[in-house]
């Protein structure tokens, strides 16, 4: 005798419950540990949190910024990849906690990050030191005590002149080369060079994509079709990061249907 095998599935996935999935849970569904990988890193625990993040890391096109940045991925764009953000928090505090990666205040909103991939960061930060003629002890004690020691988001003067030993001529280069801006009296922000220009063209992105789901009927576009429309050449950062994006910044509902994963623009 057979049976007829039913699957529920919601018609939209709200977001504190819910994320479009990217995939389905990892083959390992677990850990893995490797010796080294994006560093000198030995014994790190690698998770799933970290395959996804590689993978959207390996959407960035360095190539169009002429490798004047490093591979940004956004926080939230991991939320959409992943069901579970509890998750993908104390996974990314994991790799913190390991040095594999930095987390960086990003844009106007409160709970607004983005996170680069350690290795990434040290080598970016020392080629835009380097190209200001900033003396390369400064580069290197910045590199070996801030960079790779400093788990926070932000640092303080006192942390800066006490524990890392900058002077005060020494702090003002460090935030000539953009590697640490102003939060409030007596703390900076630690800082990605050349930030401004990855904002405007992420911005500038979003609301390309959002504009062209507006465009269609009902508001609303198969992800496939989507992601096989002509993309502006204006639009660096490419359409299937900013997919990432809208997904995981819960711009847009997500409706499995049995064409596929329908994106529909929240009003």
């Amino acid at each position: 005798m057979s049976r007829k095998r039913t699957q529920a599935l919601p018609d939209i996935y709200k977001p504190k419950r819910r994320l479009c999935s990217a995939a389905t849970t990892l083959a390992s569904n677990g850990q893995t540990t490797i010796n080294v990988l994006h560093g000198e890193i030995d014994n790190v625990i690698l998770n799933d949190t970290h395959t996804f993040l590689n993978r959207l890391r390996g959407l960035f096109p360095a190539d169009k910024f002429k490798h004047k940045l490093p591979p940004i991925v956004l926080k939230h764009q991991l939320y959409g990849m992943m069901n579970d953000r509890t998750k993908v928090d104390q996974e990314l505090n994991d790799l913190r906690k390991h040095g594999l990666i930095k987390l960086f205040k990003l844009g106007p909103e409160a709970d607004e990050y983005c996170i680069l991939f350690t290795s990434d960061y040290e080598e970016h930060v020392k080629q835009t030191m380097k190209g200001l003629s900033i003396s390369p002890l400064l580069i290197e004690r910045f590199s070996s005590n801030v960079v790779k020691k400093c788990q926070d988001v932000c640092v303080t003067k006192e942390t800066l002149m006490k524990d890392y030993r900058f002077s005060d001529s020494e702090i003002t280069q460090l935030v000539k080369a953009s590697v640490i801006t102003v939060k409030d009296i007596g703390n900076w922000w630690l800082a990605i060079p050349n930030a401004g220009t990855f904002m405007k063209c992420f911005l500038r992105g979003r609301k390309a994509v959002l504009t062209m789901i507006r465009k269609c009927k009902y508001k609303e576009i198969l992800r496939k079709d989507l992601e096989q429309r002509k993309w502006p050449k204006i639009c660096r950062l490419g359409l299937i990061y900013h997919v990432h994006d809208i997904i995981g910044g819960e711009l847009v509902h997500c409706v499995q249907t049995t064409s596929g994963q329908l994106l529909r623009l929240k009003e």
